[in-house]
C-alpha cells in the first residue's frame, strides 16, 4: 500500500549514506521526541486536514542531506473534488489516527505512476534540516478518484507486487482476487491509504525500529521507547540475522531486502514469484498469497514482505477495523474464508496490535 506506500500504497526509509556521515550529530540517548507537534484545532469535517493538500514531485529517497537537502514544496494546489474526499476520510478515522493526521506539516499528492504506488510518508530528520520537527504524507491522486472498496485496492496492490499486467483479463487464469463485489467506498479507501503511508511516518518518528546502537537512525534519533518491534515483529516472524545485517531507514514499495520470513511454511522469494507470474505459473503465486493469508500471521500479502510493511500494514488494518465498527470482511482464499479483522484479536497479529499500542501509535497523544 505503498511507499508506497498503495498500496498504493507506499509509505518509506534510505539506507545509511556516506554523505550524511561528513555531518556531525551528538549522539542521541533518550527516546525521540516527536515529530507530531503542536495542538489540532477543531475539524469536525476535515476541511482543515484536506486544505494542507497540494501537489509535489518531491520523492525522499531522492532528496539527499544537508547541506543539499531542500524541504518538499507544493506545486498546483488539490481540486475542491479531492479536498472533499479526503476531508470526508478524515471523518472516518479513528481519533488516534486524527491526533497524526491534524499534526501534519503538509499532505501531498502524486501523479498516477506507471506501475505500483507512488504515496510516502516522511520525518524529516536532523540530517536533513537541523531542528526539524517537520513530518509529510503522500499518496497518489489515483486514490482519490473511481468506485473501488479497499478489498479493490489491496487485489491491486498484490497485482503491483507481483508485476502482473492490468491488461492481462484471462477469466481462466491469473492471479485470484481476494474477494469479489466489495461494495465501493472511496473515502475508506483512502483513509487505508494515509493510514499506511501515516504507518511509516510513525515508525520513523518513534525509532520504533531503532533498537540496535549500529541501526543507521540512530545517528540522529534515540532508541524506542519500547522495543516490543524486537518481539512482537522480528522474533515472531522473521529471520532475525537477515534483519539485522540489512537495517533500513526508506523503504520501497516491493522490496524485500533481503528479508525471509521465520515459517517455512510460507516463505517466499517476491523475485521468484514475479518470474512465476511472468511465465504464467499463476498457481504458484495464488497459492504463496493464499498462505500468507491462512497462516494467521500477516494482515496482508503486503506485509509479508519485510519487516516494516508488517508494521504499517498492522496499522493499516487495525485503523480500518476501528473505522469500520465491528463490521466484517471476508477474503475467499481457495474456498477457505478468512475474517480479515479478527486477526487482530488473536495470536501472533494481536501481539503484534499491543506492540502499536505499547509504542503510542494508538494513542489519542502524540
Amino acid at each position: 500500500m505503498r511507499a508506497t506506500a498503495l498500496i498504493p500504497l507506499v509509505f518509506l526509509t534510505i539506507p545509511y549514506s556516506a554523505e550524511a556521515a561528513t555531518q556531525s550529530f551528538p549522539y542521541p540517548t533518550t527516546p525521540p521526541e516527536t515529530h507530531f507537534r503542536g495542538t489540532c484545532v477543531s475539524d469536525p469535517d476535515g476541511t482543515k486536514f484536506a486544505e494542507k493538500a497540494c501537489y509535489t514531485d518531491f520523492y525522499p529517497r531522492d532528496s539527499g542531506y544537508a547541506p543539499r537537502y531542500r524541504s518538499p514544496t507544493c506545486g498546483k494546489p488539490a481540486s475542491q473534488a479531492q479536498k472533499d474526499v479526503l476531508a470526508k476520510a478524515y471523518v472516518r478515522a479513528p481519533d488516534y489516527m486524527k491526533s497524526r493526521l491534524c499534526r501534519l506539516t503538509w499532505l501531498y499528492l502524486t501523479e498516477t505512476p506507471s506501475w505500483g504506488p507512488m504515496g510516502w510518508g516522511f520525518w524529516e530528520g536532523p540530517d536533513r534540516l537541523p531542528d526539524s520537527k517537520s513530518v509529510y504524507l503522500a499518496i497518489s491522486e489515483r486514490e482519490l478518484t473511481g468506485k473501488k472498496s479497499f478489498v479493490d485496492v489491496e487485489n491491486q496492490t498484490i497485482r503491483d507486487l507481483l508485476r502482473y499486467p492490468d491488461g492481462d483479463r484471462d477469466k481462466r487464469r491469473g492471479l485470484v482476487p481476494l474477494a469479489t463485489g466489495a461494495n465501493p467506498d472511496l473515502e475508506l479507501t483512502v483513509l487505508a491509504e494515509l493510514a499506511h503511508e501515516l504507518g511509516h511516518a510513525l515508525v520513523a518518528d518513534a525509532n520504533m525500529d531503532g533498537i540496535k546502537r549500529y541501526h543507521p537512525r540512530r545517528r540522529v534519533s534515540g532508541p524506542p521507547r519500547s522495543a516490543c518491534f524486537e518481539d512482537a515483529f522480528i522474533h515472531a516472524s522473521w529471520d532475525e540475522r537477515r534483519f539485522n545485517r540489512n537495517l533500513q531507514r526508506w523503504v520501497d514499495f516491493g522490496n524485500q531486502y533481503r528479508n525471509r520470513l521465520q515459517n517455512p511454511d510460507i516463505r517466499f522469494s517476491l523475485d521468484r514469484l514475479r518470474r512465476d507470474v511472468e511465465r504464467g505459473r499463476f498457481d504458484v503465486a495464488n497459492r504463496a498469497v493464499r498462505d500468507v493469508y491462512s497462516s494467521r500471521e500477516f494482515v496482508s500479502f503486503a506485509a509479508a514482505v519485510n519487516p516494516l510493511e508488517d508494521v504499517v500494514e498492522t496499522y493499516k488494518y487495525k485503523v480500518l477495523a476501528d473505522a469500520m465498527a465491528g463490521q466484517k470482511v471476508e477474503f475467499d482464499l481457495g474456498g477457505r474464508e478468512t475474517k480479515i479483522f479478527d486477526l487482530l484479536d488473536s495470536g501472533i497479529i494481536e501481539k503484534k496490535v499491543k506492540c502499536l499500542r505499547d509504542i503510542g501509535f494508538l494513542s489519542d497523544q502524540p
